[in-house]
Formats: C-alpha cells, structure tokens, sequence
C-alpha cells in the first residue's frame, strides 16, 4: 500500500503529527489485510469541520487520481504523483490536522457520535471504515454489511490496535405512520410502482461508465430514499440517484 499525503499551506507549521507517524498507523491498521492494488490519499485541510473519507470502487488511473467533483474538488490543488501504478484501488480522506481540536466529538452522516482522544484516534477509525469497504469489495469480505457494520468494525478494531475512540449510535425516533418525506410532492413517484427486476435507464453518470444503459431494479424504493438499488449489466450492485435515472416511458 501507497500514501500520499497531501497538506495544505495554512497546516504546514501547524500539523499535530508528522508524515511518517501517519503512515505507520496506516500501516498497523491495514497489518492483516491484502493492500498490495490500493493506494490512500490523505488531505489534510485546515477547517475540514466534517470528517469525509471515501473508497472509490472502480479502477482508478493517473487520470481519476483526481477529481473536480463536489467536496473533493480540493484534490484539483494538489498535484498528481508521478509514481502511480496504471491502475489501482483508492481510498481518499480529509482531515484537519491540527492538535488544537482535540479531544473532540463527531457526529458523521450515519448517526453516529465518536469521541476522539488525539488526531491519531481519529486518522485510524476513518481509515479503518473505508478499509472495510475496501475489504468488501475488492477482497469480498463483510458480505453484505453497509456503512453501520463499517462503523462498528472501525471501532472495535482501532480499540484492540489501542486507539482511544469511543463511539454511540444515536437512533432516530420512528413515525407510526410515514408515507413520504416530501410534503405533499413527491418527485419519485413515477418509481414507487416499480419492482424488482423492471428495468431502468441510466440517464446521468459522473464517471461516463454507464450512462444510457439498461439496468434492473434489485428492490422497490424505500418510503424515504432518494436512491434506487440497480444492477448494471456488469453485475455490480449500486445505490443511484433516482434523480439520475428515468423509466423506459420517459425514453
């Protein structure tokens, strides 16, 4: 496994740790898993206020290193590494790296609240949950676990690698009756009567992989999602914008 760590002129004087502590806990969390195709980039940022991290499930390239899109239109300030393999596995993160912050709380966008001791705790617990999506999809580990059992197993393995983390999972309270988040206007309703195995069309696809193909449904919307489960005719499963699809009336 590579890293390329990444910091922003504002950090330089003022990073909590040095770039060769970074990669040795890096190292010590991925110590029992098969890194040898992927690479993690790490930004660290000053005001990074929300913890982002995220594993890029297709192969990426010197081109896709990276990417002018929404939060991680920051990588386009830093510039490409001149040693990158053709093709590999990448996990991207961002951070900010100075002491003063903590011990500090977190709550991520999953409902759960960490509390982290040192920058440390924090860099292993992030790294840890993209290297079990890693570890799902590339060396199919964790059949079937999502971003929850993610959180569960970041945590329990930074707390036996020594890490001081702590976490809680704040449930949200359930309605009795919810029929749909949208307030009288519901913009999917043209996807609500559809099942599982009707076909779909791909109408937008950042990446240009997919765009106008045929996909099937994997199962029926959810009341409050805004994401259809597919297939593609690859046979990879994905979570996609219902705002990037339309039905095979709409062609």
């Amino acid at each position: 496994m590579k890293h390329y760590i990444f910091v922003a002129q504002k950090q330089q004087e003022r990073l909590a740790i040095s770039p060769e502590i970074i990669s040795e806990i890096l190292d010590s969390v991925a110590e029992n898993t098969d890194t040898s195709q992927l690479i993690t980039a790490l930004y660290l940022l000053t005001g990074a206020h929300q913890t982002r991290g995220v594993y890029l499930r297709p192969w990426i390239g010197k081109d896709t290193f990276r990417t002018n899109r929404g939060k991680w239109s920051v990588t386009m300030h830093f510039p490409v590494p001149d040693n990158l393999p053709d093709k590999f596995r990448l996990i991207r993160m961002r951070l900010d790296g100075r002491a003063k912050d903590f011990p500090k709380d977190e709550l991520d966008g999953y409902g759960w609240c960490f509390r982290y001791h040192r920058f440390e705790d924090q860099l292993a617990t992030l790294f840890a949950h993209e290297l079990h999506h890693y570890r799902r999809y590339h060396l199919n580990l964790h059949e079937k676990e999502g971003e929850h059992s993610a959180n569960r197993w970041a945590l329990l393995h930074t707390q036996a690698l020594g890490y001081h983390v702590s976490a809680r999972r704040i449930h949200k309270k359930r309605h009795q009756k919810i029929i749909t988040p949208f307030s009288g206007h519901d913009p999917y309703k043209k996807f609500r009567h559809l099942k599982a195995g009707d076909a779909l069309i791909i109408q937008t696809d950042p990446r240009q992989m997919y765009t106008n193909q045929i996909v099937r449904i994997v199962r029926p919307i959810r009341n409050n999602s805004k994401r259809m489960v597919i297939k593609t005719q690859d046979g990879k499963k994905w979570r996609w914008p219902m705002t990037w699809l339309k039905t095979i009336k709409d062609q």
